[in-house]
């Protein structure tokens, strides 16, 4: 009984083992992986918001910007993708756009850090200081040891230089 139920453990990994290399070639990184993960489930969001981030990421904005909005046609209410598709196209000068999709990114959720960051980055690009400020102070607020309140409080602190004669 006890040879009998070693051969099936041994056969059961085996056979995971060998499933696990075969998966490991789909899986070599985020490109490959989203991919895959689209194909399995072209109806879900999150997967074609992650593949336009690994996208995004690898410099390939073009084809970033259709999986963002296929994301959202899926999910209209994601502020992920919203915000990711936003910088899409602030970067290809469609500012209008870009400017409406980070509202309501932060309409769904006003603490999406990235969403606001992003905000504050369009004043600060529109030249407007004094809303540049109160989102980033929101951003110091509501994150206060993020990536983003690090980068806000550095901004911050030239917008005073500036003022200060």
């Amino acid at each position: 009984m006890d040879q009998i139920r070693s051969i099936i453990t041994t056969v059961m990994l085996v056979t995971l083992v060998a499933m696990s290399f075969a998966r490991s070639s789909i899986y070599k990184d985020e490109l490959t992986l989203y991919t895959d993960i689209v194909s399995r489930s072209p109806n879900k969001a999150r997967p074609h918001n992650n593949l336009g981030d690994a996208l995004k990421k690898a410099g390939r904005f073009e084809e970033a910007g259709p999986r963002f909005e296929r994301a959202i046609a899926l999910q209209p209410d994601y502020p992920d993708a919203l915000n990711n598709l936003a910088t899409i196209y602030n970067s290809a000068g469609r500012k209008k756009e870009a400017f409406e999709l980070i509202l309501r990114a932060l309409l769904l959720d006003p603490r999406h850090i990235q969403a606001r960051s992003n905000l504050a980055l369009i004043f600060y690009e529109r030249g407007m200081l004094s809303e540049t400020s109160q989102q980033y102070a929101i951003i110091i607020e509501q994150a206060p040891y993020s990536k983003e309140a690090v980068f806000a409080r550095k901004v911050l602190s030239m917008i005073q230089q500036r003022a200060t004669p």
